[in-house]
């Protein structure tokens, strides 16, 4: 079991540790968070310039939101209000109903 550590296999091979000697099997099979969900592309919702987000979801659930790279205006990246719009979806605490006050109410 102790030969199998990557740090090991580097000192004992004389290797860099850059290459697939510095992974274990556990991160050989490690998938990102966004493998075989489905791409849709969108705008931000904060301000009016338009950046673009790729949104990932799968089952019809929203995994992950990031910058668009083929987005002219934004090239991929995304400020940290539109980084946070996963947040903005997701969060418990998010109003699902539209407050409203009538003219003149108190309350």
């Amino acid at each position: 079991m102790l030969k199998e550590w990557p740090l090991l296999k580097q000192i004992k091979g004389g290797l860099r540790g850059t290459g697939p000697e510095v992974m274990s099997e556990r991160t050989r099979n490690l998938k990102m968070k966004t493998s075989g969900a489905e791409v849709t592309q969108s705008v931000c919702p904060y301000c009016g310039v338009g950046c673009g987000q790729l949104i990932h979801h799968k089952n019809g659930k929203l995994i992950s939101i990031e910058g668009d790279p083929q987005s002219p205006i934004s090239r991929g990246h995304l400020c940290p209000k539109g980084a946070d719009t996963y947040e903005l979806h997701t969060h418990p605490n998010r109003l699902k109903r539209v407050k409203y006050r009538a003219p003149y109410a108190k309350e």
